[in-house]
């Protein structure tokens, strides 16, 4: 640790103005964990090399400056690779509409008038927005909701950039002007340029006043690069090093969730991708743990009341080399009408603004699960339904290159969540340790679809970098969950995409890419379903010093769902919160009601398997819960084995 101090601070002193640094203090620093401290240590250090590389690439070809404005964009210089410069630049009432966000917000048909209140999103972008714009005013009209964090744009300069301004409108615009009504109409905003996003939501995710559980980022790196050049065909759908730092942080925290906009070279031609008109993700729109987000154009069916949609012909195609269902859901990006600096409005189009249109409503799906569990669902969980919830286009059944799983659906997620809540759906955190298998059963009658999602936060892959390795189908996943479902001798599978050499497609089958599976029985028939989720070879911790386990996600739905209690697990309601915490939790489920004199034992183990809790309550009540203190525990992960009767389940706390 004190040796890359050491190196990190000889970097910090050569770095010139060409690049913004934002500085930890290091007062602040001493008070990271341990992981968080390491995790910024390394991406960091990644930052400051490359920034030194920038400024010896500017001054060895006479340039005063790492931007070019072209076709009235702003493209900045953010990588070199092998000497050639990589340049990154920014690729409501109505977005409401269309993926029915507006049901969820104050006034809406599903009565939970929710508009973003007590959180805060980050929004990295081209830089500082006009803050005291009326859209981003309080509803008191006091003060601003919106905090320009970081106060120069990605050129060094205060100027109030345009699209920053309109991305944060379209979470959060209060409404003054209902056009432009954004999702989340009462939420906090803090802006940061793009520079050095990485290390900056480190410092963010550290920031215990206004916790980190989403941001935005709708910008990345274009195919066509300025001065007509293009980058190389080898890292366009590649995992690249930018896709691994990614995963690399978003492992450590599993409760932030990166929305990113999918890019804006739908229709960008280039040679060497794996097939005309696909292949166009780039740098970490690659990752596995982000949500990208494609750009739709849905109108309103005046004769159906039904949300027709295709795709904008602009809206970066994936998939990932490896076959990952990329980009994940669309978005409503079409000619959105959202703030702008000057107490002006603006209308644009393109994945910069499909992307907070997301952003906007997964930050309402949160703040209702909130209020109904005391805690914010895990990034994986938020992916998770978001992905399971999306409308699928009927003209491509299955996830597809182009919209991924569909067109975000906030109404029928907020439903989904109410119905978990009342015990005829399910939205679960679990952690599924190395050799085990998940089993739970439950029934359903013919009707609706029935569907099951699982989702997790893998641990980094192993990057691609050199042209040899250009459209390499090598799969990144490293912990590959399995889910099945199976019904009278006949087991369902999940959908995977399909590779011909020139079409892609989407079938049922063994999924060895995805951190997301979900399958999908279209016409089930009533009766007893059993789900099981396993593991493919041996289970790669966060880091060697944790539990050999991965946490993972579960989301069914279906029709008159009956979910048996019967089994060997603690599902039904399972919550333990605050987590992270100081050292006291609380332990909250819903009982076997027919064993309620039974007792609950709850054991708490460190990382060397030592015990260091021990208690057995007597519960009487359909609905368990109790508070627990570890008295001088010391900051780390633990594992909370929990047991009533023969049902039993494992919850991984961690103690700052």
């Amino acid at each position: 640790m004190k040796r890359l101090l050491f190196v990190l601070s000889l970097l910090l002193i050569n770095i010139t103005a060409s690049a913004q640094v934002i500085e930890i203090s290091k007062e602040k620093f001493e008070t990271l964990p341990k992981e968080q401290k390491e995790l910024y240590l390394r991406i960091k250090t990644s930052d400051s090399i490359n920034s030194i590389n920038i400024d010896k690439y500017l001054k060895d070809n006479g340039l005063d400056k790492a931007v070019i404005r072209e076709n009235n964009k702003t493209f900045v210089l953010t990588d070199l690779f092998n000497g050639y410069p990589i340049y990154t630049t920014t690729d409501n009432e109505d977005a409401a509409i269309a993926t029915r966000t507006n049901h969820l917000q104050v006034g809406g048909s599903l009565g939970l008038n929710l508009d973003g209140s007590g959180i805060t999103v980050r929004v990295w972008d081209g830089g500082p927005i006009q803050s005291n714009h009326v859209e981003f005013q309080n509803q008191s009209n006091t003060q601003s909701r919106v905090q320009n964090a970081e106060g120069l744009n990605t050129e060094g300069n205060p100027v109030q950039d345009q699209h920053a301004t309109h991305v944060t409108g379209t979470i959060s615009a209060k409404g003054v002007n209902s056009s432009a009504k954004g999702m989340a109409t009462a939420v906090d905003v803090r802006t940061f340029n793009f520079n050095n996003d990485t290390a900056e939501m480190i410092i963010e995710l550290n920031n215990t006043f206004q916790p980190m559980i989403i941001s935005n980022h709708s910008y990345g790196v274009p195919i066509d690069q300025p001065n007509g050049g293009q980058i190389d065909p080898w890292r366009i759908g590649a995992y690249t090093a930018d896709a691994r730092e990614l995963d690399d942080l978003l492992s450590n925290n599993h409760h932030y969730l990166v929305v990113a906009s999918a890019g804006n070279s739908g229709n960008t031609a280039y040679p060497g991708g794996m097939a005309f008109g696909f292949d166009k993700l780039t740098g970490d729109k690659n990752a596995k743990n982000n949500l990208v987000i494609a750009n739709a154009s849905p109108t309103l069916n005046p004769f159906t009341n039904q949300i027709d949609f295709s795709i904008n012909s602009g809206s970066s195609q994936g998939p990932t080399d490896d076959l990952r269902i990329k980009p994940d859901i669309a978005g409503d990006g079409t000619a959105l009408f959202s703030p702008v600096p000057g107490d002006a409005y603006g209308t644009l189009t393109g994945t910069s603004m499909s992307a907070p249109n997301v952003t906007g409503s997964l930050v309402l799906l949160q703040q209702y699960y909130n209020q109904l569990h005391g805690q914010y669902m895990m990034a994986s969980t938020l992916k998770g339904l978001a992905c399971h919830t999306a409308t699928d286009d009927t003209d491509n059944i299955g996830p597809d290159p182009y919209f991924g799983w569909g067109l975000l659906n906030s109404e029928f997620a907020a439903e989904t969540i109410t119905d978990a809540n009342s015990g005829v759906a399910i939205i679960e955190e679990l952690t599924l340790n190395n050799g085990n298998t998940y089993s739970r059963t439950f029934s359903a009658q013919a009707g609706d679809k029935l569907s099951a999602t699982i989702c997790w936060t893998d641990v980094p892959g192993v990057s691609v970098n050199n042209a040899s390795e250009i459209n390499n189908q090598t799969p990144r996943l490293v912990n590959d969950l399995d889910v099945r479902i199976t019904k009278d001798g006949v087991t369902y599978l999940p959908w995977k995409l399909n590779f011909s050499g020139t079409v892609f497609s989407s079938s049922k089958g063994d999924n060895i890419v995805d951190n997301i599976e979900r399958i999908d029985i279209d016409v089930p028939t009533s009766g007893n379903y059993t789900l099981e989720v396993s593991h493919k070879g041996s289970i790669v911790p966060i880091t060697p010093f944790q539990p050999q386990s991965q946490d993972f996600s579960l989301i069914i739905t279906g029709d008159n769902l009956t979910l048996s209690i019967d089994e060997n697990d603690l599902l039904r309601k399972l919550a333990v919160y605050p987590n992270p915490s100081k050292g006291e939790f609380t332990i909250s489920f819903e009982s076997n009601l027919r064993s309620n004199d039974s007792n609950v034992n709850v054991d708490v183990y460190d990382l060397q398997g030592r015990l260091v809790y021990n208690n057995s309550f007597i519960n009487a009540s359909s609905i368990f819960k109790e508070t627990i203190a570890l008295n001088n525990a010391k900051a780390g992960v633990y594992m909370v084995n929990i047991s009533e009767g023969n049902r039993t389940t494992s919850h991984k706390l961690i103690i700052e």
